[in-house]
């Protein structure tokens, strides 16, 4: 049965956005909260200004929303909107964990790394803001590294927010030009892409500092945290997480208990995992706990001279078309297939009146910041959709010259 309380935020929520209202589903003759339709990420990408609240239009239109495009690593994007005080109460429970576990406090230095923060000629390989001081990951070689160490030396964060993959290039970089620790640093969290064993250890054995992962989605922001326990708590103030489907082949099912603006209801994320309920952890926290078996995979694009880089220089392009253009890519993958080589797979919106082939390659190229990848030989596909991988059921944004798509 369905919660009374409940309900009501759902009735209101089929009520006041035109997508779930289209749909034509009387909430009050639903009797269990399965029986409620899962959402997928396609319906939602073609709602467009359909999935907000019609409350939250105006605020739209007057831009007093907070917009994030999430990060494609799924190869596929999409817009997300937040009214300023849900966006806050949203990150309250993570920055409450950060602290009761960590000690971390939002006024502690923070470093981090991004692919863009805005459109231009000549985008600032730095971003320095109150409390945090950020790296352009799109043009990241040996010698950027040893001089963005030097910066985190210098600017001496408390904690770093990274993706494994650049905890790695970070380490490798530590080892080869043999550089002393970061003291300052005391917390690393990880986000983004899967955290393997592996490069936990790797991370702890060059910082010995404590480490946590945290899995979330622009959609949601946080939806877990890990403990210093190991365990991976669903954040219950700010989403409803459920599991479907086979034993083995368990998808997450989120459902946003913050996000007014654009409310996204039984939403298939995409990632696959189990969830542990009555988990008697050691930290006191009695959410339940949520084992992720499959998420956000990178690898490494191999350069002429054996050294690996982030395929993050050329999602940033794929970034720029799609703000040059409003958006016109729906999905895309991105394959090395050699030294210098690659193959560009795009969907897109063929009904947009910017939609130019042409065009959209010639900003594509000319936004590849890298040095290195600039000179590449660059060749272009078009499909009406890009399957997910059969084996993980999530589509694999960047694959290397050792694969096959």
């Amino acid at each position: 049965m369905i919660d009374e309380e409940i309900r009501k935020q759902i009735r209101k929520v089929y009520n006041e956005v035109p997508m779930y209202y289209n749909m034509g589903i009387d909430i009050d003759s639903i009797e269990n909260w399965t029986d409620i339709p899962v959402i997928e990420k396609n319906t939602v990408v073609k709602s467009g200004s359909s999935s907000l609240a019609v409350s939250a239009i105006p605020l739209l239109m007057n831009e007093k929303l907070i917009s994030a495009r999430t990060s494609g690593s799924t190869g596929k994007y999409m817009e997300i909107y937040w009214k300023i005080d849900d966006y806050r109460r949203s990150m309250l429970p993570l920055w409450y964990y950060r602290n009761r576990y960590y000690g971390i406090k939002p006024n502690d230095r923070l470093c981090f790394f991004y692919t863009i923060h805005y459109v231009g000629e000549a985008e600032d390989v730095y971003f320095y803001d109150k409390n945090s001081l950020g790296f352009l990951k799109s043009n990241i070689d040996m010698k950027y590294l040893v001089e963005i160490y030097n910066k985190m030396q210098e600017y001496k964060p408390v904690w770093l927010l990274l993706q494994p993959s650049m905890a790695v290039l970070l380490c490798e970089c530590i080892d080869r030009y043999k550089l002393k620790g970061l003291d300052s640093v005391r917390y690393i969290e990880f986000s983004g892409e899967i955290l393997t064993d592996s490069v936990r250890k790797m991370t702890a054995e060059h910082f010995d500092c404590q480490i946590a992962n945290q899995y979330g989605a622009n959609e949601f922001n946080s939806i877990a945290y890990e403990c210093p326990y190991g365990h991976m708590h669903i954040l219950e103030s700010n989403v409803y997480v459920e599991e479907t489907g086979r034993e083995r082949e368990q998808e997450l099912i989120v459902t946003t208990r913050t996000n007014t603006a654009m409310p996204l209801i039984r939403y298939r994320i995409g990632d696959r995992g189990k969830i542990k309920k009555g988990v008697k952890c050691k930290c006191g926290n009695q959410s339940p706990v949520l084992q992720l078996n499959s998420g956000r995979v990178n690898d490494f694009i191999m350069c002429k001279n054996g050294e690996k880089k982030t395929p993050y220089a050329l999602v940033r392009a794929v970034e720029v078309v799609n703000y040059m253009l409003e958006g016109t890519i729906t999905q895309f993958q991105i394959e090395q297939k050699d030294i210098g080589k690659f193959n560009i797979r795009f969907v897109v919106d063929k009904d947009d009146e910017m939609y130019d082939e042409k065009y959209i390659e010639e900003v594509f190229k000319k936004n590849v910041i890298d040095r290195e990848l600039a000179e590449a030989e660059f060749s272009f596909e078009y499909f009406n959709v890009l399957f997910p991988d059969e084996g993980t059921g999530k589509y694999r944004y960047f694959k290397n010259m050792m694969e096959e798509l």
